[in-house]
């Protein structure tokens, strides 16, 4: 059903900053896409290369599809359970890792 709702993982982000980097994204409805191709479309360009108000580093960060998505406020929790399973599955990742 669109729009459609993501949990992305970036691995790159991860990885340089030692913790997991989890972003929620929401897509437009084509409806929504449509009338914002036809706002750029006036605007003097279509796609990631039409001249909107948006900074042209958020545009490579976000793809070329920057339009067509927005980003999500999102919190996450773990509970003292959590942290006994996942602290388990860690050390057992490790000594498999060493050994």
């Amino acid at each position: 059903m669109d729009p459609y709702l993501a949990i992305v993982v970036d691995p790159h982000r991860t990885m340089s900053a030692g913790k997991v980097e989890i972003g929620c994204f929401r897509t437009y409805s084509e409806k929504e896409i449509k009338r914002l191709e036809e706002k750029m479309a006036k605007e003097g360009g279509s796609g990631a290369g039409a001249k909107m108000s948006v900074p042209i580093d958020k545009i490579e960060d976000l793809g070329n599809h920057w339009y067509k998505y927005y980003q999500l406020e999102h919190s996450f929790f773990k509970s003292s359970s959590d942290n006994v399973i996942i602290e388990k599955l860690w050390n057992q990742y490790w000594l498999n890792t060493l050994s």
